[in-house]
């Protein structure tokens, strides 16, 4: 049956009105970011800083926190997202101290190597625990908490590339759609709110995020695994764009300042995710050339 292109259009419901939450200036603001002692983490928290907010930043390798607090003169709480528990104490340190979070920086994630075949259910759990259900905690603990703000905040999810198109490592892929997917509800959601949201999709940055596996729990390793997982790399056809994160910092920051939702580090990358779109749009529109 073909599908009437302008019939099929009327009939999509019309997204809400949504309010641009801009916050021109960071001075006095408070920044939590999560994973903040090393990578993107560590620079958005520079950056903050910079900008004149008072950050904090948590994060689960203590000796790294313990650095990073020195070298940026910035508070720091240990915390591992894949623990309810500790997630709620972060969120306890911030509102006994500050009152309120203005601006949330949802950013701890890992990275595994190997193809699915190679992925044990250890590897499986130890990327959902933390990719997927350490953003689950952050938000269920901080979005109550900055909804009763008296003035505009914001809350950047950390995805990938790889929550765009699928290029890399399944359950990274799994976990990074999962968050654009999170993070795309909570913009409609909370649309006519004070709380804006943006979903930070970088390409390929200079961080240590291929060795995630530093940080792995005893019990979700997986060394026989290890040995033989092949790495995973972007497409050999997409010329390789390698940003500092200081520069992912500085565009995450613009973006809370636009109000924009959409963070690309590299939006030639989304040539990647052409070909599945097309083939939707040959089963929507059979006949119709593109």
């Amino acid at each position: 049956m073909r599908i009437d292109t302008a019939v099929f259009a009327a009939s999509v419901p019309q997204t809400v009105v949504t309010i641009t939450l801009m916050i021109d200036d960071f001075s006095g603001r408070i920044a939590v970011v999560t994973g903040g002692a090393s990578g993107i983490g560590k620079a958005i928290a520079a950056a903050s800083k910079a900008a004149g907010m008072t950050v904090v930043i948590a994060d689960v390798e203590q000796a790294a926190l313990d650095a990073t607090c020195e070298e940026l003169r910035v508070d720091g709480v240990q915390t591992d997202v894949t623990d309810p528990l500790s997630v709620a104490s972060l969120a306890d340190h911030i509102r006994g101290r500050f009152g309120n979070c203005d601006v949330l920086f949802n950013n701890a994630g890992v990275a595994p190597n190997g193809l699915i075949v190679q992925q044990t259910l250890r590897d499986w759990n130890w990327v959902i625990d933390v990719n997927l259900r350490g953003v689950v905690h952050v938000i269920h603990e901080f979005l109550p908490m900055m909804l009763e703000n008296e003035r505009s905040t914001h809350i950047v999810n950390t995805a990938s590339i790889a929550g765009l198109t699928s290029v890399i490592s399944a359950p990274y892929t799994a976990t990074k759609y999962a968050v654009v997917g999170i993070s795309e509800a909570m913009r409609e959601e909370l649309s006519q709110t004070t709380v804006g949201v943006s979903v930070l999709c970088p390409g390929l940055v200079r961080t240590n995020l291929a060795k995630s596996e530093r940080n792995r729990p005893a019990s979700l390793e997986n060394p026989e695994r290890r040995k033989r997982a092949a790495k995973w790399s972007l497409p050999t056809t997409v010329p390789p764009v390698v940003l500092d994160p200081s520069v992912v910092a500085e565009m995450t920051l613009a973006a809370i300042r636009n109000g924009d939702f959409w963070i690309l580090t590299d939006p030639s990358l989304l040539a990647l995710a052409w070909p599945r779109y097309e083939e939707l749009r040959a089963i929507a529109f059979p006949g119709e050339s593109s």
